[in-house]
């Protein structure tokens, strides 16, 4: 990949599933991500799990995209 230390990705459904396995690659790559879930405890649980993988910040947001 390229360099995607200055980057930043909104990975929308990102809590769970696919979503959290882009975010998973993304941060290993040193990519910062914004994941949404439709709770903020999902999202809080989801970005939590994530936060330790690679270089890159992680945060939760509470999003009902439907």
């Amino acid at each position: 990949m390229n360099n995607l230390h200055t980057k930043t990705a909104l990975i929308t459904g990102g809590s769970k599933g696919i979503g959290y396995g882009v975010a998973e690659c993304l941060l290993k790559e040193g990519m910062n991500v914004a994941i949404t879930s439709r709770t903020q405890e999902a999202a809080d649980k989801a970005a939590a799990q994530l936060s330790g993988i690679g270089s890159g910040k992680v945060i939760g947001i509470a999003a009902d995209v439907r």
